[in-house]
């Protein structure tokens, strides 16, 4: 009798730990940079579902929201100390660690999202981009597609001459970008933005389009830009890299999946979030000003050097640089 009920305690002991294992949860704490409302957050929410759906709930991702954890400029050594987990938002905050981040931001690269997806997923930048974050201990997941971002003037812009001399709310690489343009970038948080254009500090900002209304920029502002600098511009989605390499194999891979079916998502809503921006400006008597040819290609040519510049920063940064080159050139636009 005794043998039995031993017996029985042993196995209740191993079918207990079968459990257990089993459903076994790895909580994975996100911070993103911007609000849960916000079109980014939204589509950092639906990362953190599709991780929990494709894993089974094995892995599940928190989302905090701005400096619920740490201060957005820290966040990325942060992440790779494990002090959080894993990061949505822009890394052009963390290019003194990760200069390639820059390769995203050159001007008139891809043309829309279909193009930056091209990019990405056949000509390697997906790669090159994971290769440039596990340098510092972290997995690059997917970019974020943040629809496209470009100049929103008080002013009309037919030309190139006529940048010169105004003043345009730009931080980081955008700065260099306005800088070679011919006009004065000037930082200021994204939240002043508003103020500034309304009392004059500015005279223009380059932030993505869809800000016309959500920010109610047509209040302040009267033009909008097209082409613009990005189309779309791009975030990312980290994660520390020994927790991402501690999970099993099938959750590394949901994970990744789950990364690139929300920057799939943004490829097809990005369109959309233009063409309700341009909706706005109809309705708000925006200006819609549509650059030739011609201009598109005398200011691609004065950012040149900023793109040497950038390739020169690593190898990486070089193969980033030299791929998009050689993708614009069979599109037929030279890039020299």
């Amino acid at each position: 009798m005794k043998r039995n009920v031993w017996l029985w305690v042993v196995m209740a002991g191993l079918f207990m730990g079968i459990g257990s294992t089993a459903f076994a949860e790895t909580k994975v704490r996100l911070q993103c940079v911007y609000p849960e409302k916000a079109y980014v957050g939204q589509n950092t929410i639906f990362f953190a579902d599709r991780v929990k759906e494709l894993t089974g709930g094995e892995v599940n991702i928190k989302v905090f929201w701005p400096d619920q954890l740490v201060k957005t400029n820290e966040a990325f050594d942060a992440m790779a100390k494990g002090m959080i987990d894993a990061y949505a938002g822009s890394m052009l905050y963390f290019a003194g660690f990760v200069p390639e981040v820059n390769c995203e931001w050159l001007p008139f690269g891809w043309a829309n999202p279909k193009e930056a997806q091209e990019l990405y997923e056949k000509h390697g930048w997906l790669d090159l981009m994971r290769q440039a974050t596990l340098k510092h201990g972290v997995h690059y997941v997917a970019p974020v597609g943040v629809a496209s971002m470009g100049l929103i003037t008080k002013f009309p812009v037919q030309g190139v001459d006529d940048l010169k001399g105004k003043k345009i709310r730009a931080v980081g690489m955008e700065a260099k970008i306005i800088d070679v343009l011919g006009a004065s970038p000037v930082a200021i948080a994204g939240a002043e933005q508003y103020m500034a254009l309304k009392q004059g500090t500015v005279d223009g900002t380059n932030y993505p389009f869809y800000t016309i209304n959500n920010y109610k920029f047509y209040e302040v502002a009267n033009h909008i830009i097209r082409p613009a600098l990005f189309s779309p511009g791009i975030v990312e989605i980290l994660i520390n890299q020994k927790l991402y390499a501690s999970l099993s194999e099938k959750n590394r891979k949901a994970i990744d999946q789950a990364g690139w079916e929300t920057f799939l998502r943004t490829v097809e809503l990005n369109p959309k979030y233009d063409e309700e921006a341009y909706q706005v400006c109809k309705e708000k008597n925006v200006a819609i000003i549509d650059l030739s040819h011609e201009v598109v290609d005398q200011l691609r040519k004065k950012t040149l050097p900023l793109w040497e510049e950038i390739a020169s920063k690593s190898d990486i940064s070089a193969k980033l640089v030299a791929s998009l080159k050689a993708y614009l050139k069979e599109k037929g636009i030279k890039i020299e």
